[in-house]
């Protein structure tokens, strides 16, 4: 019996999630931090005579132009915020249930999705204070996400793909966990994305040891944290872990006076959904474990050699050998299948 089918497994995870719930509502013992977001430079924060923020270079004294710190997710149930709201229960809901038979579909998502979030944090830490239009900034990361997507499904892309959902895996947890309080778990930036970095890493570590365990974790942590951030949009728009989101993302200096004036302060039914996706992450788990036995992999076992000598042709395939690299590259019939039950 596998380390996800253990009682005692389970136990401890839903331990930890009680144990993280007793901080999170709790009520903050100080007041909201400025300096949580951190960013390149350290500008000089004013006030003007009609109480706007002004923000000021230390280095030169000049205004640093500012403007809306926008995600491409629109206001309220705009267009952008609906494709978004669609995107995010398409792909995260088949993944939280059988992302471990997902095979070139998993695939696919896991290189767009991490095609999609390092296009969108460069476009908005890039942008001047004027930004970009949300329905550009969605179409220009979708576009990401679709060349990620056709990318994956080739056997080229595979053991890459795995090592990024595992790694997303573990940093949708992580974000999860420091998005629970308001102005994150920490007050000190730093401090909230080593925790997200340290479960990434952990999570694509696993894939070493226990390879399916790991993929298992990946596509239910990856899962559940895109359809909790759908639902979320549903009935919290972008005042919730949209705004977590760009909180922890976001450090352009044109969006400072943005961010300190615009307060992240999660809702009650924000944080009943984020404590419920990590609380249904190990049952999804432990469920796909159930369910799907078979290898991830849906390639047939590679020929022996007497299947190989057994009228073997003589002639001359030349002209076929482009069509024979490509199909190779498409179905990796010449790779050699691996026993354990995520083939790597």
């Amino acid at each position: 019996m596998t380390a996800v089918a253990r009682p005692h497994f389970l136990l401890a995870l839903w331990w930890l999630l009680s144990q993280l719930s007793a901080v999170v509502f709790a009520k903050p013992v100080s007041p909201i931090a400025p300096d949580i977001y951190a960013r390149r430079t350290d500008p000089v924060v004013s006030h003007s005579l009609n109480g706007s923020i002004i923000i000021l270079d230390p280095s030169t004294q000049q205004t640093i132009p500012q403007g809306p710190g926008t995600d491409g997710c629109g206001a309220g149930f705009s267009f952008p915020a609906i494709v978004w709201i669609v995107f995010l229960l398409v792909i995260g809901i088949p993944l939280a249930v059988a992302g471990i038979r997902g095979w070139r579909c998993t695939t696919g998502v896991s290189i767009g999705l991490a095609a999609m979030v390092c296009s969108w944090a460069a476009i908005i830490n890039s942008v001047n204070e004027v930004g970009i239009s949300d329905i550009l900034l969605t179409l220009i990361v979708l576009a990401f996400g679709f060349l990620g997507l056709v990318i994956g499904f080739f056997e080229f892309a595979r053991i890459v793909a795995m090592v990024i959902l595992c790694l997303i895996g573990g940093l949708s947890f992580g974000m999860r966990i420091t998005l629970l309080k308001t102005d994150l778990l920490f007050a000190s930036l730093g401090l909230n994305w080593l925790i997200i970095v340290v479960l990434g890493v952990a999570g694509g570590l696993l894939l070493i040891w226990k390879n399916r365990i790991a993929m298992l974790i990946a596509c239910a942590s990856s899962g559940t944290f895109l359809t909790s951030l759908g639902i979320d949009l549903i009935f919290n728009q972008q005042s919730g872990l949209s705004f977590g989101l760009r909180s922890l993302f976001d450090s352009n200096d044109n969006h400072l006076a943005y961010f300190l004036e615009t307060t992240y302060e999660p809702t009650l039914s924000t944080k009943i959904i984020v404590i419920a996706s990590l609380g249904l992450t190990p049952a999804f788990v432990y469920a796909q474990h159930l369910l799907f036995k078979q290898p991830f992999t849906r390639r047939g076992p590679s020929p022996s050699d007497e299947e190989l000598c057994l009228n073997y042709p003589t002639e001359d395939f030349s002209a076929n050998r482009a069509t024979a690299f490509f199909s190779g590259i498409w179905d990796g019939a010449k790779l050699k299948l691996s026993p354990s039950r995520f083939s790597l």
